[in-house]
């Protein structure tokens, strides 16, 4: 009987643990470790909120979600994760919804790092993003973003934007340069103007 109630008691705390929501501190205990580049301590803090908050699927979450591959990503090149351990991570999040950073949004003449541009690929108007570091040595996330409904680009061009959807897919770069590390498509994707989170 002891041991039915201590087994009651655990599943409820985990069933209330799991149940919490990322909430808009979560959120910005990361930024200081991204601000910094310390890539380890971002990934360390996101598995930490992504494993207590299993059955949250709010955009925050999703923001969050994000921010755990672009640290894995930046951990790679860092040699502090090999790209198996990266494959492994990023595997988990397929299906998941994840939301990407706010960027600016260019014309497609002026793509550049950290900017959302967009391109035609098979007829179908996709957004694209080179997500790098400061130092901008290595591409950590390649975005391509197939939207659910149909988008006007001026509607976006020459504003900062935010982009999100189903992670769908993942490829990895190869070689010993790592001068990129994953292509991340996203699927049911939408794109909204960027405005604070809180």
């Amino acid at each position: 009987m002891k041991i039915r109630l201590i087994l009651l008691i655990s599943f409820i705390c985990s069933s209330i643990i799991n149940g919490q929501a990322v909430s808009y501190d979560d959120f910005n205990s990361v930024i200081p470790f991204l601000k910094k580049e310390n890539f380890k301590g971002a990934f360390e803090k996101t598995n930490q909120l992504l494993n207590s908050t299993i059955n949250d699927s709010s955009d925050l979450r999703g923001i969050i979600t994000y921010m755990n591959i672009f640290s894995a990503a930046g951990m790679v090149t860092l040699n502090q994760m090999t790209m198996n351990d990266f494959s492994t991570n990023v595997t988990k999040y397929i299906g998941q919804r994840i939301v990407m950073s706010g960027h600016p949004c260019v014309d497609s003449t002026k793509r550049g790092f950290n900017s959302l541009t967009f391109l035609r690929e098979e007829g179908q108007l996709q957004g694209f993003t080179m997500a790098a570091n400061k130092a901008a040595t290595s591409i950590l996330c390649f975005e391509y973003f197939k939207y659910e409904i149909p988008i006007n680009p001026s509607d976006f061009i020459g504003k900062d934007v935010r982009c999100g959807g189903t992670l769908e897919s993942f490829e990895v770069g190869t070689g010993p340069l790592k001068t990129w590390i994953s292509r991340l498509h996203i699927s049911k994707a939408f794109i909204s103007p960027s405005k604070s989170l809180k």
